[in-house]
């Protein structure tokens, strides 16, 4: 009896083994684990707790333990490309799954430390197994260009009428009246320093990504992360995702989501969709992300777009997609639609009532939710659409392509849709036929810097809406 109860004692204190570390993630290591291998090697935990190293050992069931700094694995191997008795000893940083480092041994050889880190474009090391091609245009036989770590990628963003129908992004204001609390409303931000950022100037970030699939790019389903918003943003959906593409910021798919955004923007042609997904990353096989959204780009959105109280991939509840501007929109010589701009979120309107105090705000139509705003007094709000004066002399401006962003703001305005520092948003031309700094096109971040706040006016100002949270969507 005493022994017996010896032994439940002991395996009670027993503790279960963790979760398998960073399942489908590729690691690769500086130099090469195995013999034949090409310059280095990839190591992969699965799902299920095996272990292999892609250039000859497969799965084997793994020893896992919890230690404070990963996840400790041991494996062992008969034989692996020639090699006998193959133990592996590696800790996996089971938290931001940054890197893996541990020793390989076999039988007759000397053991090999090794560090490594997941795959990931940009890298230095061409992964064909993730479907790049290159790293440097090196890489390539025909001799380059090398975008995305694919061969001669140029996939261009510019569709005619990216949405088929009339929206409230397509609305010519040229002609509207400047609103009444036009003139109070930027004295008011000009008075707090204008646009805001290190120098207060109307700079343009060009670190989004707008990716264009087709109908053979492989596709996949997200994952939620914990936090999902709902019913705000939609259920998980299947969605393409082209070999080479790339997450905002990012050279490819992963992104550290627990400080940047993290936009995930693609246009789907096949299904007439626009898919943005918000705080997005991919780790080995699996894409999470925090919000997924997919416009419908057949349809006339009405003026609270998605439905009142919704945010999706942008604080305001706007498709980002739609009003980014690209180099080829630039270069043909007209942007079709009103463009994205963002504030401080201390110049942006709290709202006067008790109603509107932190954490809510107001915001006004086309925008469908506010983010979090802190401006007391006559900031404006999320959805206000600037309009460039008309009588603004376009001459002055440093390049043809600074006059077509120009005279877009002077037809279809500006839609304050976020909180940040850098006003404006353009997309990358690491996926268009041309480029921003082409002759044709000339612009940089600084190419709209004589643009000052008193140089914009309000117009189609509606009706403060206080922000409840509690979203409502259209049918």
């Amino acid at each position: 009896m005493v022994l017996g109860a010896l032994w439940i004692g002991i395996a009670a204190d027993a503790k279960p083994a963790p979760a398998p570390p960073c399942p489908g993630v590729r690691f690769l290591t500086g130099t090469a684990l195995l013999p034949d291998a090409p310059g280095f090697d990839a190591l992969v935990v699965d799902a299920q707790g095996q272990v292999a190293i892609s250039t000859g050992c497969d799965p084997v069931a793994a020893r896992l333990r919890q230690l404070k700094t990963g996840v400790r694995l041991r494996v062992r191997w008969k034989n692996c490309v020639g090699l006998a008795n193959v133990r592996l000893t590696a800790t996996v940083d089971a938290n931001g799954c940054a890197t893996a480092s541990g020793t390989l041994r076999a039988r007759r050889t000397k053991p090999t430390p090794f560090t490594a880190a997941p795959s990931t474009c940009g890298d230095g090391k061409v992964d064909a197994a993730t479907g790049e091609q290159c790293d440097a245009g090196h890489d390539c036989s025909v001799g380059g260009p090398c975008a995305a770590c694919s061969c001669g990628l140029t996939t261009t963003t510019t569709l005619p009428g990216l949405f088929e129908q009339p929206n409230p992004w397509t609305l010519d204001v040229s002609g509207l009246t400047k609103s009444a609390k036009s003139d109070a409303i930027i004295q008011t931000l000009n008075d707090a320093g204008g646009w805001g950022g290190p120098n207060a100037k109307l700079q343009i970030d060009f670190s989004f990504h707008l990716l264009r699939a087709t109908a053979s790019d492989p596709r996949r389903t997200f994952v939620a992360s914990q936090g999902y918003t709902t019913p705000d943003c939609d259920a998980p959906f299947s969605f393409p995702m082209p070999i080479g593409g790339a997450i905002e910021g990012q050279p490819g798919y992963a992104c550290d989501v627990g400080n940047d955004d993290c936009h995930f923007l693609i246009v789907d042609p096949p299904t007439k969709r626009l898919i943005e997904l918000y705080l997005a990353t991919k780790s080995g096989t699996t894409l999470r992300t925090g919000c997924g959204i997919a416009w419908d780009l057949t349809r006339a959105y009405p003026d609270n777009l998605r439905g009142d109280q919704c945010t999706s991939a942008d604080a305001g509840g706007f498709p980002i997609g739609a009003m980014l501007f690209t180099a080829d929109e630039v270069a043909a010589g007209e942007i079709p639609h009103a463009i994205r701009f963002i504030l401080p979120n201390e110049r942006i309107k709290q709202g006067d009532t008790p109603q509107s105090a932190p954490p809510h705000g107001v915001y006004v139509h086309p925008a469908t939710h506010a983010g979090a705003p802190q401006g007391i007094g006559e900031f404006p709000p999320y959805g206000v659409r600037f309009r460039l004066r008309a009588d603004y002399p376009l001459a002055t401006l440093p390049s043809d392509g600074a006059r077509v962003i120009a005279r877009a703001m002077q037809k279809y305005g500006m839609l304050l849709a976020d909180g940040g520092n850098i006003a404006l948003t353009a997309a990358t031309d690491t996926y268009t036929t041309h480029k921003w700094d082409d002759p044709d096109v000339a612009v940089d971040s600084h190419s709209l810097f004589d643009l000052a706040v008193t140089d914009f006016e309000v117009v189609g100002l509606g009706p403060e809406i206080v922000n409840t949270y509690d979203c409502v969507p259209n049918p």
